[in-house]
């Protein structure tokens, strides 16, 4: 608990954000990675008090959801912040993740009898995918009476903010409610997004639409730990042609680097792109299937014979997260241990650096701060939580 103790003090002597302008603002990036981080310190600590920024208050939590979803709202005067939690140990969670094939990113969704219409983008060959569509169609009502909570209260400039699943449940939420038709909330309403090591929600006509619209007007941004390896699924692969003189030569003359592993990745996923497409919908078929059990019939839009994913929102690069030497003392160790230890030139063992390391929610809050807010960082008493180790 006394991991993050100098950062409360700190933040409260920030005012709040007069207005909710177009651009990467640090206070918002720094504050919303601490709000993304508090269903973690409700789970290890109890309470989440030592790293939200005091300026903000909790409106608004959500009982579970959807698919093991949750989602917090937090205000001060004038703005609100929807925070989504990301994926959890639940299978239930997972499924939504794995529910991958995408649907036609505007339709009609019958879950157990009752029709909801969406859109998530205006071209007709948008695509989206089916899990976190699905999420957002069954949050949709909740979500919407929230903000028109925050809008009695006179706040109209919303942040949407989530990191993992919660990231990209951030994105298409924004996408859903800029669709959404003409009086169904207040035209006041001006949102903001921030997605923290979001997998990517859509194809490319999705993603050139979204990006059009928000990410090139500055409202709405992506922040990725490039060794975090969540960021680049479920699919991506190059459109244009695998080799061409152009790529050869930056090959060779060093302006381009060449991975041999991407250009082999590609050719797979072009050549089996029909089996991959039909595997992915005969796969989510079935997933379909078992999520009616558990919330009825569900009828979605016929799959979409695309599995190529876009990234959204500009992108905002972290340093790699640093993982730090723990020291393990063998001698009581079994054999199978040593596995997950490492030795350097002096002969002592080391803990290796854990799976899913770099995608940690308290380690892309330790590197925000380290970008863009140092005098916090250097405030901080452990830039690790054991947990993570």
């Amino acid at each position: 608990m006394r991991v993050v103790l100098a950062i409360v003090f700190l933040f409260s002597s920030l005012s709040p954000f007069a207005q909710l302008k177009p651009g990467f603002n640090v206070h918002e990036v720094t504050s919303t990675i601490a709000m993304c981080n508090s269903f973690n310190f409700i789970e290890q600590f109890g309470t989440s008090e030592t790293i939200i920024p005091e300026h903000f208050n909790l409106h608004y939590s959500s009982d579970i959801l959807s698919m093991d979803n949750k989602f917090e709202v937090y205000e001060n005067e004038n703005i609100g912040v929807i925070n989504y939690r990301g994926s959890t140990d639940k299978m239930i969670s997972w499924v939504e993740n794995c529910y991958s094939a995408m649907i036609p990113a505007k339709g009609t969704i019958v879950i157990d009898g009752e029709a909801h219409d969406y859109a998530f983008a205006s071209e007709e060959k948008a695509a989206v995918h089916a899990g976190y569509g699905l999420t957002v169609v069954m949050l949709s009502e909740e979500i919407k009476e929230q903000i028109k909570a925050l809008n009695k209260k006179g706040i109209y400039q919303i942040i949407i903010t989530g990191h993992s699943q919660g990231g990209a449940l951030a994105t298409m939420t924004r996408a859903y409610l800029e669709h959404l038709p003409k009086g169904e909330l207040s035209k006041k309403n001006t949102y903001k997004t921030y997605a923290y090591a979001q997998p990517m929600s859509g194809n490319k006509e999705f993603a050139e639409e979204y990006n059009t619209r928000f990410s090139d007007k500055g409202t709405s941004y992506s922040i990725i730990n490039k060794e975090d390896p969540v960021p680049y699924m479920p699919f991506n692969y190059e459109e244009e042609k695998l080799v061409t003189k152009e790529k050869i030569g930056g090959w060779l003359f060093g302006k381009k680097e060449f991975n041999a592993k991407k250009i082999g990745q590609d050719a797979f996923i072009r050549l089996f792109e029909r089996g991959l497409t039909g595997y992915v919908k005969g796969s989510n078929s079935l997933i379909n299937k078992i999520l009616g059990l558990k919330f009825g019939k569900i009828e979605m839009p016929a799959f979409v014979a695309d599995i190529n994913y876009y990234p959204t929102g500009t992108l905002k690069e972290l340093p790699i997260f640093t993982y730090p030497k723990v020291a393990v003392v063998i001698s009581n160790l079994e054999e199978d241990a040593l596995k997950d230890l490492e030795q350097d030139a002096n002969g002592k063992w080391y803990k290796k650096e854990s799976k899913f390391f770099q995608h940690k929610p308290y380690n892309y809050y330790v590197a925000v701060l380290k970008k863009w807010n140092t005098s916090i960082y250097n405030r901080l008493e452990s830039t690790y939580l054991v947990s993570d180790l």
